[in-house]
């Protein structure tokens, strides 16, 4: 008779595994990146290792919510983490969230955008979430 000893999975550690597995089968997933943050004042980016693209592969130059609709791509200089898309929810606090562990991240490169969305900020404001297409060669496991 084999036994199995079940363990309880807290609900990120169970979709990271479910998204890494996922990854690793080479399957496409589609994920998103925090590229920056829009207020008051116009975009603010989040990173300066983040570079908005246009349909022709060029660097944008945004400065308004509106502009936002050019960017199809995004390149980046480091890597960036990779969240589930939240869309255009509030956005809680994360107090209870796990401050060191594995994460995925995007690697460097360049990566088509699907979508967007505004999440917004308690403290006023929006942030910029790209959606992004992401092959499994592409994601890093980091540590935040």
């Amino acid at each position: 008779m084999i036994t199995f000893k079940i363990k309880t999975f807290t609900k990120p550690t169970l979709l990271m595994a479910v998204l890494t597995c996922t990854l690793l089968n080479g399957a496409q997933a589609s994920t998103c990146i925090t590229a920056g943050r829009m207020d008051t004042a116009g975009w603010a980016p989040q990173f300066k290792s983040v570079q908005l693209l246009n349909e022709a592969g060029r660097v944008l130059v945004v400065k308004n919510k509106s502009e936002l609709t050019q960017v199809k791509g995004v390149e980046l200089k480091e890597a960036a983490l990779l969240s589930t898309c939240d869309g255009n929810k509030s956005l809680t606090r994360g107090d209870d969230a796990p401050t060191k562990g594995a994460v995925p991240a995007a690697k460097p490169g360049r990566f088509d955008v699907v979508g967007f969305s505004f999440p917004k900020l308690q403290i006023g404001g929006e942030l910029v979430e790209f959606e992004i297409t992401v092959a499994a060669d592409q994601i890093a496991m980091i540590t935040r």
